[in-house]
């Protein structure tokens, strides 16, 4: 099994080498500025794109927006649905915090013909204009839209499996994805039932579903085993998808970094994985850094990976620096830094640092803290959506889970306190080992 697995790590590290050679800024400017040049002399709008998306698949963000909408226009004259959807995407992923371009985009693609394409299109858009918005919990105007829009601008009755898809990640986002409450929990296995029922040229709606499956199973007290699932099915999609980007002749699309995030991922659950997983991801992730200049750079950068390898090889000398590193970005959620406390108290206390041990563990009760208001928040909202959304068995009704669901809401309603209350309690014990901690160092 480990020859296999280093064999399959061999072959994507070869396939990944046939893009090594334009990875370099120099090497891609000289490439884009060929291959505009080779475009000025084309006539046909069909040869135009397959050169337009060379330029777009070397070039960086900034450069790719503009070639977005260059494809999109060139496509609309060759009267390609497919690129002028592929480029609507990639524009709302580009511009998901811009509500005047987001609304451009929604226009465009109703003007597209091909019904369920459309469909598909415009959810994902609208997918990615909320995951950027509902990053300000204290926006209670978005709230309130979306509130509205969850409970009245649904048809509950119908069986248009798009329309359910867009009313579920309203949920999620609603709930807020810090929430971990029966509702949520539901919605989300709804949600990725769903997703798998779509066709596979879905694989946007897909590929959105799986990233965030994968965060938020990521989180501290998450489900590690289910994170890495979704990071497998994510790399899975990753690589058919690069199989036919190589068969359309897109001979530069690079899904390096795609696949780097994913590893980085999968390796900060390292609970949930085999010895021999741990060192076939951290092999994958080195041959990334040694090919890819934006993963090498990012690497160099962010020492997420380092600390995650450092833990699941229990190199805790090594790995308390680098948590500490980590933990002076501030740009960390409170979830976040709350799993990157826990470790580093587990590593602190593994090597006798004291010190270091009642310092993490003061700052993982700050954050419990934030993170449990959160949680409080989240629950009036559950509360506010289950007599309108959770008790209409319309939505839910062709799902598996169905069967499965709590009926019973003051079963719900104390399994919310009990949470509550356990929280308080540990938080309670936490104080307490400091405080006794800190006697014990003053005795000495």
């Amino acid at each position: 099994m480990k020859n296999i697995k280093i064999f399959i790590v061999l072959i994507f590290t070869l396939i990944g080498s046939f893009f090594a050679a334009a990875d370099s800024k120099p090497g891609k400017q000289a490439l884009i500025e060929k291959y505009t040049r080779q475009l000025s002399s084309l006539t046909s709008a069909r040869d135009s794109i397959r050169i337009l998306y060379y330029i777009f698949d070397l070039s960086d963000r900034r450069g790719q927006q503009k070639t977005a909408w260059e494809i999109y226009y060139t496509a609309g004259r060759a009267e390609n649905v497919n690129a002028q959807l592929d480029m609507l995407r990639n524009l709302a992923s580009f511009n998901s915090g811009n509500d005047s371009i987001i609304e451009l985009l929604l226009d465009l693609t109703d003007k597209i013909s091909n019904e369920e394409a459309k469909a598909a299109t415009r959810i994902y858009i609208l997918n990615q204009q909320l995951s950027r918005k509902s990053r300000n919990p204290n926006d209670t105007e978005f709230q309130a839209m979306l509130l509205d829009s969850i409970t009245k601008s649904h048809d509950l009755e119908g069986k248009d499996i798009y329309d359910k898809l867009s009313l579920l990640y309203q949920i999620i986002q609603y709930l807020g994805v810090d929430a971990d409450g029966a509702l949520f929990k539901e919605t989300l296995d709804t949600y990725g039932e769903l997703i798998e029922e779509l066709p596979a040229s879905d694989f946007p709606l897909k590929n959105q579903y799986y990233t965030t499956a994968a965060i938020i199973h990521s989180r501290m007290n998450g489900n590690p085993e289910k994170a890495v699932a979704y990071d497998k099915k994510l790399l899975e999609l990753t690589d058919q998808l690069q199989q036919m980007y190589i068969k359309k002749n897109r001979k530069f699309r690079n899904y390096d970094t795609s696949k780097f995030i994913s590893y980085r991922r999968m390796m900060g659950n390292y609970t949930a994985l085999t010895p021999e997983e741990i060192e076939t991801i951290h092999d994958s992730i080195a041959a990334l850094y040694d090919r890819n200049s934006d993963v090498k750079r990012t690497m160099d950068k962010e020492s997420q990976a380092y600390v995650f390898y450092f833990m699941a090889t229990k190199n805790y000398e090594k790995a308390i620096p680098a948590l500490k590193g980590v933990l002076k970005n501030n740009d960390l959620s409170s979830y976040q830094k709350q799993k990157y406390n826990s470790m580093l108290m587990q590593a602190a206390q593994e090597v006798n640092d004291t010190k270091t041990y009642i310092e993490a563990m003061e700052n993982y009760i700050r954050d419990s803290k934030i993170i449990d208001s959160l949680r409080k928040v989240s629950m009036r909202r559950e509360i506010m959506l289950r007599d309108s959304i959770v008790n209409t068995p319309l939505l839910f009704k062709d799902s598996p889970s169905h069967s499965k669901r709590l009926t019973n809401l003051e079963h719900r309603k104390i399994e919310q306190t009990l949470t509550i209350i356990a929280s308080a309690l540990a938080i309670l014990l936490i104080i307490y080992i400091i405080l006794y901690l800190r006697l014990r160092i003053k005795k000495s």
